[in-house]
C-alpha cells in the first residue's frame, strides 16, 4: 500500500485516504487535484472495498472526464502488471497491456459514473423522466432529445417574433434566451421569475420562458439547462426516485467545485443528504463527498 500512494505529497495523500464524510480539497491549478481524484477512487475500490457502482465523480467537462477515466485504468492496469506478471506496465508488450487495460475497464470502470453535470444528469433522466412532471403540467418520455443552442434560438425567436410578436430591438431571442438559461441556472420557475423581475421587460420575459417550455415538451426535448435542472426538481418531488440515487452514490466527488451553481450545488446536496439540509445532514456512515 506505501508504494501505491508513495508518489503522492502528503496533502494529496490525506485527500485519498479520507473515507467517511465530508471533506474540502482547496487548491490551486497545477497542484495535483486531478492526480488526487483519481487515486482516492482507486483508493475506494482497492482498500475499502467500494463497489465502483456507488462512486459518482462530476467534472466540468468532457476531456477531464475522459483524463479521469484513463488514469484509473491505468492505475488498476499497473496494479495487474505486478501481479501477473512481476513488473512495471511499461515494460509489457503492446498486446499485454491491451489485455490487462481491457481487464481494469471491466473490472473497476464499467460501473463507475464519471462525467460531467450534464452527461450524469442525462443518464439518470434516461432511467426516470417519465416520472416527472413540471409544475405547469409537463411530461416527458425516457426517449426525450436534446436541444442543441441552435434549436434553442430557433424556438425562442418563433416565440419572440411569431406568438408573442415583440420588438426584437427591445426583446432579442440571444438575450432573452440568456434570461432563461440564468433563471434556470438558479432554479427558478417562470412564476419564480417573475416574482423577482416584476417590470414589464420581467413579465414579458417570463411570458416567453412559460411558452418556451411549452415548446420543449410539445417537442419531447430538453435544453442543456434542464438536464441539470429537472433532476433537481424530480428529486424535490419524488421521495422515492431520490432515495434510490442517495442510497446508489455513497461517494461523490466533485472536480473544481468551486464553479458550481445553485441547480449543480442543490443537485449534489440533494444526493448526498437525501433531501435534508447540509448543516443537519450528519449520517455519513460508508459515506463521503468531496
Amino acid at each position: 500500500m506505501s508504494d501505491y500512494l508513495s508518489h503522492l505529497n502528503p496533502s494529496q495523500r490525506a485527500a485519498v485516504e479520507h473515507f467517511c464524510g465530508p471533506l474540502l480539497v482547496v487548491a490551486g491549478a497545477g497542484s495535483g487535484k486531478t492526480r488526487a481524484l483519481t487515486y482516492r477512487i482507486a483508493n475506494l475500490i482497492r482498500v475499502h472495498r467500494i463497489d465502483p457502482e456507488n462512486i459518482l465523480a462530476v467534472t466540468f467537462t468532457n476531456k477531464a472526464a475522459r483524463e479521469m477515466k484513463e488514469r484509473i485504468e491505468k492505475i488498476f492496469a499497473e496494479q495487474l502488471a505486478q501481479d501477473e506478471y512481476g513488473k512495471p506496465f511499461s515494460l509489457l508488450s503492446p498486446r499485454e497491456q491491451t489485455q490487462l487495460r481491457s481487464r481494469a475497464y471491466r473490472n473497476h470502470l464499467k460501473d463507475l459514473w464519471i462525467g460531467t453535470f450534464h452527461a450524469l444528469c442525462a443518464r439518470i433522466l434516461r432511467f426516470d423522466i417519465d416520472k416527472y412532471q413540471s409544475p405547469q403540467g409537463h411530461r416527458w418520455t425516457k426517449q426525450f432529445s436534446i436541444f442543441d443552442e441552435s434549436d434553442v434560438q430557433g424556438l425562442i425567436k418563433n416565440i419572440v417574433t411569431g406568438k408573442l410578436n415583440l420588438d426584437t430591438k427591445r426583446f432579442d431571442p440571444r438575450s432573452v434566451r440568456f434570461a432563461i438559461s440564468n433563471a434556470k441556472n438558479l432554479g427558478l420557475s417562470p412564476e419564480e421569475y417573475l416574482r423577482e423581475n416584476p417590470d414589464y421587460k420581467g413579465r414579458v420575459i417570463a411570458e416567453v420562458y412559460e411558452l418556451y417550455l411549452a415548446g420543449l415538451a410539445e417537442n419531447n426535448a430538453l435544453d442543456f439547462d434542464d438536464l441539470i435542472l429537472i433532476p433537481v426538481r424530480l428529486f424535490e418531488q419524488n421521495e422515492q426516485i431520490l432515495a434510490y440515487w442517495h442510497k446508489r452514490f455513497r461517494h461523490v466527488l466533485v472536480d473544481e467545485y468551486q464553479d458550481t451553481n445553485r441547480t449543480q450545488y442543490d443537485l449534489i446536496r440533494l444526493l448526498v443528504t437525501n433531501g435534508e439540509s447540509a448543516r443537519n445532514f450528519d449520517d455519513w456512515q460508508q459515506r463521503s463527498v468531496l
